[in-house]
């Protein structure tokens, strides 16, 4: 991201109460309702409703409209002092054994000489690649929370689809809503061959093509597309003047990537989103789908393509690929499932959905939703979820959506809640990150069975992901 990215403070403000109320175990939080803009030097153009494409733009400025313009971060470079660092003595400083083909994303406390505290980026097992100087400040500093959640939220470690490349962002600034960045690339790093290089100077928020060997992402007022080969530029494919960074996803058979525009009116509050599919092959983008909504909590993952390329679920709303609004009205709390198009829900309670709203499984009924966690199983045969606390910790259990059952596998010991939940790479553990308050935060291990006993594998750790090792 550089200075003309625009950034929609609603994200920010909306994720970091989440995140904040989430992690430091608070109660009655909720996100503002609008936020007014404020004014930057980009000129903002509103899109007209019979104007079905957009294209590059001209380079001559028009008049802006009476329309609020959402303010840009400024770039950060890599500082020239950055802090020695060296691990803080915690339980984390002796790491256990590896989990059997997997490969953990995790974030520990390190200090400098100083005393004051960042959240670095670790893996588990240690991967060479990863040079301290370059990562030990990555997220920014322990006592910055939101910070950290904005890097939970958007900015999370992007696995290519062969699982052989690694995307990690670096945290940009937003010196209006102090957030100051870390200096930090894009990052690059090859799992397999044990290399790792700076791929941009910015961290932008990067999904990549199903070929594995290219990314998109936003910047500004363009859509690019870079190849991840070494020496190769970033490739403008579409530009318009109100892009979000925040959604750009190249669809599973590469034909197409989703952006989206807006423009937030400064009386109402109201965004007009514009939704857009950008041909890869060159061709003019066209508008894809429109609608007006006051803006709540968003984030990178409610944009995304159905595992077959024929829909998108955009902020809660299903479209097939003419643009057709499938679901009846907006449905909260929706995500695919990884192996077919249908949805799951968290809302009112637990759900499987069809595209158009059909309900075709209940996984739980329960009041308990504000702080679940899920994931599902790497065959997408099972669903795993957190349930409601209880006064010896949070309970896991494993939906099979096969038979409809589910049953309890275990109990993460004294956690308030679980705040990232992944399988390991066969399907045997569950990984839980917990939270226990008052700032104590480690990761779990659980096997996926019924009545199993969870072990501790790293203190003092917030869990990121877990992804397949390279074989």
């Amino acid at each position: 991201m550089n200075g003309q990215i625009r950034f929609n403070p609603l994200n920010r403000l909306s994720f970091y109460t989440f995140f904040a109320c989430s992690l430091l175990g608070l109660v009655g939080c909720s996100s503002p309702a609008a936020i007014t803009s404020e004014p930057t030097a980009v000129v903002v153009a509103t899109p007209s409703p019979d104007a079905p494409t957009a294209t590059l733009a001209p380079s001559t400025p028009t008049s802006a409209p009476a329309t609020a313009t959402l303010p840009a971060p400024t770039d950060t470079t890599a500082p020239t002092d950055a802090p020695t660092i060296s691990p803080l003595p915690t339980a984390s400083a002796t790491l256990p054994a590896p989990i059997a083909d997997t490969l953990l994303f995790y974030t520990t406390p390190v200090s400098d000489p100083s005393g004051q505290a960042y959240w670095a980026f670790r893996t588990l097992p240690a991967l060479p690649q990863l040079d301290p100087a370059g990562f030990d400040t990555l997220y920014g500093p322990r006592d910055r929370l939101e910070d950290f959640s904005m890097f939970l939220a958007n900015f999370q470690p992007q696995l290519s689809p062969d699982g052989r490349q690694l995307l990690v962002p670096g945290l940009v600034s937003y010196p209006e809503y102090g957030v100051e960045g870390t200096g930090t690339w894009l990052w690059l790093i090859d799992l397999a061959s044990g290399t790792a290089r700076q791929l941009l100077p910015n961290g932008v928020i990067a999904t990549w093509n199903p070929a594995g060997d290219a990314i998109t992402y936003a910047e500004g007022a363009t859509l690019y597309t870079l190849s991840t080969a070494a020496g190769a530029t970033p490739q403008p494919l579409f530009e318009d003047p109100n892009l979000w960074s925040l959604y750009a996803k190249w669809s599973p058979d590469g034909r197409w990537i989703a952006a989206m525009s807006g423009i937030q009116d400064e009386t109402t509050g109201d965004v007009t989103f514009t939704y857009w599919l950008v041909p890869t092959d060159g061709r003019p983008g066209r508008e894809f789908a429109r609608r007006v909504s006051l803006v709540g909590g968003f984030n990178a993952t409610e944009v995304s393509w159905s595992p077959d390329g024929q829909y998108l679920l955009a902020h809660n709303y299903v479209y097939d690929l003419a643009g057709n609004q499938l679901l009846p009205t907006e449905t909260g709390g929706l995500t695919w499932l990884p192996d077919r198009p249908q949805l799951y829900q968290r809302a009112e309670w637990l759900r499987i959905l069809s595209v158009t709203g059909e309900e075709m499984d209940v996984v739980e009924e329960s009041a308990y939703h504000s702080t679940i966690n899920w994931a599902f199983s790497r065959d997408g045969r099972r669903l795993a979820f957190s349930q409601a606390p209880t006064d010896a910790g949070t309970p896991l259990a494993i939906h099979d959506l096969a038979s409809g059952k589910t049953q309890i596998a275990g109990i993460v010991p004294d956690a308030l809640y679980v705040s990232e939940l992944r399988w390991s790479a066969d399907d045997t553990l569950l990984i839980a990150g917990a939270n226990h308050g008052e700032g104590r935060y480690d990761i779990w291990t659980l096997p996926a069975a019924p009545n199993s006993t969870a072990e501790r594998l790293i203190a003092d750790a917030v869990l990121i992901d877990a992804v397949p090792t390279v074989r």
